[in-house]
């Protein structure tokens, strides 16, 4: 029987995921901390993504789908999911990411002895296409450091992330103005509020794809622009340091691409 009040609601939008979406849910359903459910937004896929979802969801009675009659992206995707989640907290996952076995254990466990912590994420692997492990992600640990890096970029795993739901509810959850860019601001938003943390832990598999290279979609730089400025004119981020950053990141977008790569794989 599904629990009425799970520790923890794990939010998923899948669009044309049939690729890697086994991994990325079976890498859930694997999780030995198992006091959730698993809320699955499928976004009005063409492909065998609602067949591979309802088979899940057949075998298994945490996992609810919701279904999209049309493509209507991941930020009102997930706000689809986030008013009917029950838990305490919301996990975040990807379709094409893998969550090692212990992610969600050690998220609770740090969220339970540390009560001012709004929201945790953790350090990963990046893969490949094919799941080979080619990097890894890392990140600021503790709030002073991650708040000062946030500005220039974004200090947390968005597949990450572990959310308390009563501070989703009182702050609001993904801004609908930001098509790109919606996890990045409502960490900025979070973060400016509320300590927050990443775990040393590498828990996380990060799917590295070329559509990943965030850079290469101008769209999604200019919605990550326009987080900063929010930050710096609403939630009482460093001005100066701030416009910095911006002015530093829209010369970003003119750079060439084989430039950008290149930094990258330095």
């Amino acid at each position: 029987m599904p629990n009425n009040h799970p520790k923890i609601s794990v939010v998923m939008c899948c669009y044309n995921g049939e690729k890697f979406l086994r991994e990325a849910v079976n890498s859930i359903l694997s999780q030995t901390f198992d006091d959730f459910e698993f809320l699955i937004v499928q976004d009005g896929s063409t492909d065998l993504t609602p067949l591979i979802l309802q088979e899940y969801a057949q075998k298994d009675g945490r996992i609810r789908i919701i279904s999209n009659a049309k493509n209507i992206g991941l930020t009102k995707s997930l706000n689809k999911a986030l008013p009917i989640a029950r838990g305490d907290y919301v996990a975040r996952m990807d379709d094409d990411d893998i969550a090692l076995p212990q992610r969600f254990a050690k998220q609770v466990d740090f969220l339970e002895k540390n009560p001012k912590i709004a929201l945790v994420g953790c350090l990963g692997f990046i893969i490949n296409e094919r799941g080979e492990v080619i990097g890894e992600k890392k990140l600021a640990l503790h709030y002073q450091e991650i708040k000062k890096r946030l500005l220039f970029n974004n200090q947390f795993i968005h597949s990450s992330l572990m959310i308390r739901k009563s501070v989703l509810d009182k702050e609001g959850f993904y801004n609908e103005k930001f098509k790109k860019a919606q996890d990045y601001e409502l960490v900025l938003r979070l973060a400016g509020k509320y300590p927050v943390a990443n775990l040393p832990e590498k828990l996380l598999k990060w799917r590295f794809l070329p559509s990943s290279l965030s850079w290469q979609n101008k769209e999604q730089q200019k919605y990550a622009i326009l987080a900063r400025w929010w930050a710096i004119t609403k939630y009482g981020y460093p001005k100066i340091r701030g416009l910095y950053y911006i002015i530093i990141r829209y010369i970003w977008l003119y750079v060439p691409k084989w430039v950008k790569m290149r930094r990258y794989q330095n």
